[in-house]
């Protein structure tokens, strides 16, 4: 992870990743929260992320909430200038709603990585997490997709969470801080110093009694 204010092009895997917002870069396996309590905010980063990542190439794939959400992003992309039709049409970008276990929302990353990098030199996948109140039964469920995020070995990709706090329990925020190594906060990408181990926090997790998301 690297903080610039180079305007850079390409992101193969090797080299630095622009986010797409605040002269910000990443570096491949990557896995940043993004926590925001104003539409404007998530658009914003959301679709600076998918534009870059479409203009490099990259494979790009966005969990979202259906409905309103999807056409928001869909309609700031086209406002940027991305033919969004055509990506989606080539499946250089994926947009779905997420599942309902974790051990699926796995499978769905494999079959997005497999594409790289025969097809694609990068996978860029986000996540606007008000999917998961539709989806994820319990906090717990969540936080363990959370997790294998972190242990994905070496992986070709970077990973943007993104956390309505005007939706989310605090108690779910902050599991959320304990998954994500890194946080961006204003127009800059953090440390996050309760960032857990994740075999740690899947085990301590493992212990609790279920709770549900809302």
């Amino acid at each position: 992870m690297r903080q610039t204010t180079n305007n850079a092009a390409p992101s193969p895997v090797n080299a630095r990743i622009p986010i797409g917002f605040g002269d910000l870069y990443l570096s491949a396996g990557d896995h940043v929260a993004h926590f925001y309590s104003r539409d404007e905010e998530w658009l914003d980063l959301a679709a600076g992320f998918f534009d870059a990542g479409l203009t490099s190439g990259d494979k790009c794939v966005c969990v979202v909430r259906p409905g309103a959400r999807e056409e928001l992003l869909k309609q700031r992309l086209s406002h940027r200038g991305v033919p969004v039709e055509a990506a989606l049409a080539s499946r250089q970008l994926v947009l779905f709603e997420g599942k309902d276990k974790p051990s699926d929302m796995q499978e769905e990353l494999a079959h997005a990585l497999a594409e790289i990098p025969d097809g694609y030199p990068l996978l860029r996948w986000a996540g606007d997490m008000s999917w998961s109140l539709q989806r994820m039964p319990t906090t717990e469920k969540l936080m363990e997709w959370e997790s294998h995020c972190n242990t994905v070995a070496d992986p070709p990709a970077v990973f943007l969470c993104q956390y309505d706090l005007r939706a989310f329990l605090g108690s779910v925020v902050m599991d959320a801080m304990m998954t994500h190594p890194l946080c961006v906060i204003r127009n800059t990408i953090h440390q996050n110093p309760y960032y857990q181990d994740p075999e740690e926090f899947l085990a301590e997790i493992r212990q609790r009694t279920p709770t549900a998301l809302v």
